[in-house]
């Protein structure tokens, strides 16, 4: 199906910017490694997957502008923070602590995958072929970090309770992440997108696969309450945002 009916217009595009914000808060964070990581081969590494969600996030931008016609960088840049739809978990400061730059990217990166693997089966055609091309170039950041999880958890005693403290730390910020936007529901009933069960508990079956062996937990909640996917942020993502529309609110005509 390539015609998208008008009325499913404003739920997809909630659903989209949530998947684009994510990513763009996240490269951003990540981007702030760049020179200072802790390895040069982790430094390179980390500047890569930077690229790419931001990559991802201008691609889901253009997708949303071929829905309601608005320019990508308007949409990217130029949101009142409350209009913005990503999960706190990406934009919140890591304090330049390798570790928790590692458990927030886990995190995210099982459930980026997840939800991309679900996207790619979308029955609005344009959606699904994007969703299938990145949720392919998503599977080289889980298996990034799932290396970093075996390599840390199995690791010293002291990196692998510096990384249990970061996991921890984060676990109530990735709750969040689960969070259903505004809509969706009718995108289900519509025959948009294909409810295949509850994401949290695929989530929580994948991280635990992944950290078997590593001695490495997590306490993840099921989501409850009002957050970033209607768009109640915290101050680390106005601090965030901020950054991100420096540019843009100097230039609007600036490139990115």
């Amino acid at each position: 199906m390539n015609e998208l009916d008008q009325k499913f217009h404003d739920p997809l595009i909630n659903v989209l910017l949530c998947v684009a914000d994510d990513k763009l808060f996240l490269g951003h964070r990540n981007s702030d490694w760049t020179g200072i990581a802790p390895i040069l081969e982790a430094d390179i590494a980390f500047s890569s997957l930077a690229q790419d969600d931001i990559a991802h996030a201008s691609a889901f931008y253009e997708l949303i502008h071929s829905i309601n016609g608005q320019n990508p960088d308007q949409i990217a840049f130029g949101r009142n923070t409350d209009a913005y739809r990503c999960a706190d978990i990406v934009a919140q400061d890591d304090e330049f602590n390798w570790a928790n730059a590692i458990a927030r990217q886990f995190y995210c990166n099982v459930y980026q995958y997840l939800w991309l693997q679900r996207l790619s089966n979308a029955t609005w055609a344009p959606l699904a072929s994007l969703a299938n091309r990145i949720c392919a170039e998503q599977a080289i950041h889980v298996d990034h970090i799932t290396t970093w999880m075996e390599h840390l958890g199995k690791g010293t005693e002291d990196s692998k309770e510096r990384l249990q403290t970061a996991l921890d730390l984060y676990a109530p910020s990735a709750s969040m992440m689960f969070e259903a936007p505004e809509g969706i529901t009718s995108l289900f009933e519509g025959g948009i997108l294909i409810n295949e069960g509850c994401l949290f508990t695929a989530w929580n079956v994948c991280v635990d696969n992944i950290l078997d062996g590593t001695g490495l937990t997590i306490a993840v909640a099921p989501c409850t309450g009002i957050g970033g996917r209607n768009g109640k942020h915290d101050a680390d993502f106005a601090h965030a945002l901020s950054e991100l529309q420096e540019v843009f609110s100097t230039d609007p005509l600036a490139a990115w």
